[in-house]
């Protein structure tokens, strides 16, 4: 029984680290409360708790995530391999174009941003490592999509919008995906996907500017820029990326958890 009860305290621990995470700002106790459906007492003493681990700051009496949360979110990233093997992929790409570059990840359904290399330029994306993304909107998230397999997106097919599904052709037959203003007004992006050895989707890779930077007749250029990129970052090392396998057909028996449009909408 006291098993049981230590384990329901850690799953709604959890429950308010991530209502932290998604929210990015700080939060009162009642606010939290209401949230995760849970009593404010409950909610007290759990983030009382935390906060003596330094998981979460208490900030006047709202609350927002601690230290702890940054050193775990790097020993992620570090212990996947995928954004080292990428950085210095997009470090040379960045530093030819100048413009922004994002790395994807993929994992069980969910898209993220898992790492950001900012263009030198004043203008500056709003997009945040560690946040959703969307696998409908943004052109590394249609990219990805597009490569599925059969069997993976016939899972998920109620999900995808048919008009984003009408341009998996054209992706496929160019071997990258492109948004042009479509997700925000200003901005033209494109993304190809990554793949491992075994055909296990990893992720995806884009790059962005405002369109005054990045005309329509750079779109192709750019693309296969970024075709490429993604090809050697596939083979660049020897990737271990556990979640990749299987992650869309385990999304597809619970679509709610597809990222749909929660992320920021730079891409």
């Amino acid at each position: 029984m006291m098993e049981n009860s230590g384990i329901r305290v850690i799953s709604r621990a959890f429950s308010l680290l991530v209502h932290l995470a998604q929210e990015r700002r700080p939060l009162g106790i009642s606010e939290i409360a209401e949230a995760v459906s849970l009593p404010k007492a409950t909610v007290y003493r759990i983030l009382d708790s935390l906060e003596s681990e330094r998981a979460v700051m208490n900030r006047g009496g709202e609350y927002e995530l601690g230290p702890v949360c940054l050193m775990l979110a790097d020993a992620y990233r570090s212990q996947t391999g995928f954004a080292e093997a990428a950085r210095p992929h997009l470090r040379a790409l960045r530093d030819e174009t100048k413009e922004t570059f994002h790395l994807f990840a993929y994992e069980r359904g969910e898209f993220y941003y898992l790492d950001k290399l900012e263009s030198p330029y004043q203008v500056r994306m709003h997009s945040r490592i560690g946040a959703k993304a969307s696998l409908f909107r943004l052109s590394a998230g249609k990219a990805l999509l597009a490569r599925l397999s059969a069997l993976e997106m016939n899972e998920i097919a109620e999900a995808v919008p048919d008009e984003v599904a009408a341009e998996f052709p054209e992706i496929l037959s160019r071997g990258f995906a492109v948004d042009n203003e479509q997700n925000e007004r200003g901005l033209r992006c494109v993304g190809a996907a990554v793949f491992d050895r075994n055909g296990r989707p990893l992720g995806a890779v884009s790059v962005s500017a405002p369109v005054y930077r990045f005309p329509l007749e750079l779109v192709e250029s750019y693309g296969q820029l970024v075709k490429r990129t993604a090809e050697a970052i596939a083979g660049s090392a020897d990737i271990l990326f556990p979640a990749a396998a299987g992650g869309v057909a385990r999304a597809g028996k619970s679509k709610g958890r597809l990222s749909s449009g929660t992320a920021p909408v730079e891409e």
